[in-house]
């Protein structure tokens, strides 16, 4: 399902940005934008880890995407990023997620074109793919549980392309619950063959099965090979 690059960029651990405090469940994935035209992902992580010296706000995010769609790891997911703090949320938020979002949320930033917001296909297709991977990660929704920054704090206006195109974010989220439900599928059909090729392990070791990779080229189609050796296996194990 993953297609696109992923490069861990740790930022030092500070209480500006990386104050290492514990983040124990992911309610809501939250998209932003760097507000900052042409930038790339390395050049505002940089950013971020240059609030360590105390010149600026607090301020960060656990990932950010690049203008070519390569994602650039600021934070692990053990830990939470000050990427939505404010002195005021939405009712929304409040209600949904805690009285500090912080501590329960995981950000985002997406590099830009313009002070539109406009992203390359390429930070938008790995927009969609990591949300959906995120999403089948921590169970959510994406129907539910991908926020924009502005839905949280109300008077942020991040994502700016996505806060002035409600059309566009609505088929986002669309997006990614189709890339959610492939991911699924694939997920199914890897644990299949891991548990149909542990099986068949199972049966060569037992010397009921001589030659693994000659059984598998003449087993009938009309039988999933996994579930086959699965079924002859614990039939096996009976005796």
């Amino acid at each position: 399902m993953t297609k696109y690059k992923t490069v861990e960029m740790w930022l030092t651990p500070n209480k500006y940005s990386r104050p290492q405090k514990p983040l124990k469940e992911i309610k809501a994935l939250v998209v932003h934008w760097v507000a900052n035209p042409k930038s790339s992902a390395k050049s505002n992580r940089d950013y971020f880890e240059n609030r360590k010296y105390g010149k600026s706000s607090y301020g960060s995010a656990h990932e950010i995407i690049d203008l070519n769609g390569d994602v650039i790891l600021c934070i692990p997911d053990s830990e939470i990023a000050y990427h939505v703090g404010s002195k005021t949320y939405t009712r929304e938020a409040l209600e949904k997620l805690s009285n500090y979002p912080n501590n329960c949320t995981y950000g985002i930033e997406c590099c830009h074109l313009d002070w539109e917001g406009n992203m390359t296909k390429e930070t938008y297709n790995t927009l969609v793919e990591r949300l959906a991977d995120l999403c089948l990660k921590y169970n959510l929704d994406p129907l539910k549980d991908i926020w924009l920054h502005k839905e949280i704090v109300g008077w942020k206006e991040c994502h700016r392309y996505f806060v002035r195109n409600p059309l566009a974010y609505k088929k986002l989220k669309e997006e990614v619950k189709i890339e959610q439900k492939r991911g699924d599928k694939k997920m199914l059909k890897d644990w299949q063959e891991k548990l149909g090729k542990d099986s068949l392990d199972s049966l060569h070791a037992k010397g009921i099965v001589n030659n693994p990779e000659q059984w598998k080229q003449t087993l009938d189609q009309n039988v999933p090979q996994w579930l086959f050796w699965v079924i002859i296996d614990r039939i096996t194990n009976k005796g």
